[in-house]
């Protein structure tokens, strides 16, 4: 995160985001980036929280309901604390599942359900999904299309760009097995392609 403020990236809100896609955006910083946390655990909280508000970033967090109450994971004070914060809020799926396994009315569920509750909890209306594991079929991409989500993220590796297929967008995923000079040359290597 110093990395990024250092070196002139500014985040992006869920919705100055969608403003980009939707070429809709007026004033873009010219090196933004859209922060995205996948799962809800509990030391996103401990740890994301504070680093990000010291550097006054804004960021996404996908989150599975079903998992709110084991103690690994955040709970919904924990969320809503993050959500006053500035944090976005989205669907992971109900209880994080390998969502092709499941029957199409299973995966409604998961999916659907999810949204329910976040949606109740802090009083909002999401529309864009994660999807768990980054796995997803036709009958996934159906469930989100008839219910309205916007956008959705997987786990292939790039830069979102608005030529992608909006429910299978890119991410450069944050590996913390690499060391942070080898995924600097990621980050840098893919905005030098992204502005040639």
């Amino acid at each position: 995160m110093q990395y990024l403020a250092n070196h002139g990236y500014k985040t992006l809100s869920l919705q100055q985001f969608m403003d980009y896609m939707d070429n809709k955006a007026t004033g873009m910083p010219e090196k933004p980036i859209l922060l995205t946390f996948d799962d809800g655990y509990a030391d996103n909280h401990e740890h994301a929280l504070p680093i990000l508000r010291s550097l006054q970033f804004q960021a996404t967090l996908f989150v599975s309901p079903g998992t709110t109450e084991d103690g690994y994971f955040l709970n919904w004070e924990q969320i809503k604390e993050m959500h006053q914060a500035g944090w976005d809020i989205q669907p992971h799926g109900m209880t994080h599942p390998y969502l092709p396994k499941l029957a199409a009315k299973d995966q409604n569920y998961e999916i659907i359900e999810a949204k329910r509750q976040i949606d109740e909890q802090l009083q909002i209306d999401t529309n864009v999904f994660c999807y768990p594991y980054g796995e997803r079929n036709t009958t996934t991409l159906n469930v989100l299309k008839d219910n309205g989500f916007r956008y959705a993220f997987t786990i292939d590796q790039g830069m979102t760009t608005r030529t992608q297929d909006p429910l299978l967008l890119k991410r450069i995923f944050v590996n913390g097995e690499e060391t942070i000079e080898q995924w600097i040359s990621r980050l840098e290597n893919k905005n030098a392609k992204a502005t040639k």
